[in-house]
């Protein structure tokens, strides 16, 4: 029963009870905390993932928006060309020439027709 004997003899089992309670709740008490910070750290990498997928969703759907950039036609102007030779020679019959010289026009951020020898100009891919 008791360590000691005589009157104020105090038993053991009480004793142990409080301290295998005390253990149980601290034990507890940590099983908590980790299933918290498991939980946060599932929510941290969820709110990641669908940061990466919202991010790798705005590239795809910009991706096609300038065709030069993608395309790699690089075009260097020589002596006497102008937009309009160059839009003949490089997409032919197929294409309008008034839409292939816009199209270099708007790829290349050109304000006006003039062009000087040695000047690289993107050539946007179009769709017959």
């Amino acid at each position: 029963m008791s360590a000691r004997s005589g009157p104020h003899a105090v038993p053991d089992a009480p004793a142990a009870h409080r301290a295998r309670a005390s253990r149980a709740r601290a034990l507890r008490r940590s099983s908590r905390r980790r299933r918290r910070v498991a939980g946060l750290i599932r929510f941290t990498v969820f709110l990641l993932l669908i940061f990466v997928a919202a991010w790798a969703g705005v590239r795809v759907a910009h991706a096609g928006e300038d065709g030069a950039l993608y395309s790699g036609n690089l075009y260097v102007v020589q002596e006497g060309d102008d937009l309009w030779s160059i839009a003949a020679a490089r997409y032919g019959d197929s294409i309008d020439p008034r839409k292939a010289v816009y199209a270099i026009r708007e790829a290349n951020h050109l304000s006006e027709s003039a062009l000087q020898p040695g000047q690289g100009l993107q050539l946007p891919y179009l769709e017959p």
